[in-house]
């Protein structure tokens, strides 16, 4: 029946600010999607899961309402940097778990939030 996660969704204000940033940030090109000749949306392929771009509305406001996507990472500390430099800003976290492994949660400019997941130094 469930056969896995098909894709994320991220409500922003400017779907193509948002789109090119997290292009930027995972070296992955991005896809846009119009509607009346106007751009609704734009998706990313991370891995096989679709990262898309949605324009907020009134139901869907931009923000950290919930849940949180988490992106496995190689290396957390190098991962942690690269985001940060790029913009994004620790919200929550880093906290080492089993496994020599560390999480946080990071808000991106656009005000959602996105996890990451790695092997970690400490």
């Amino acid at each position: 029946m469930f056969k896995g996660v098909q894709a994320v969704f991220f409500f922003v204000n400017d779907v193509v600010a948002a789109a090119q940033w997290y292009s930027e940030l995972l070296n992955i090109p991005m896809k846009y999607f119009y509607v009346e000749n106007e751009i609704r949306g734009a998706l990313i392929d991370v891995g096989g899961v679709e990262m898309f771009f949605h324009l907020a509305d009134e139901k869907m406001h931009p923000g950290n309402a919930g849940q949180v996507a988490y992106w496995r990472v190689d290396n957390f500390e190098q991962a942690l940097d690269y985001a940060q430099k790029h913009g994004a800003r620790l919200y929550r976290g880093p906290l080492v778990i089993e496994g020599q492994q560390a999480i946080c949660q990071m808000c991106d400019p656009f005000g959602n939030l996105f996890g990451m997941q790695g092997k970690t130094r400490v």
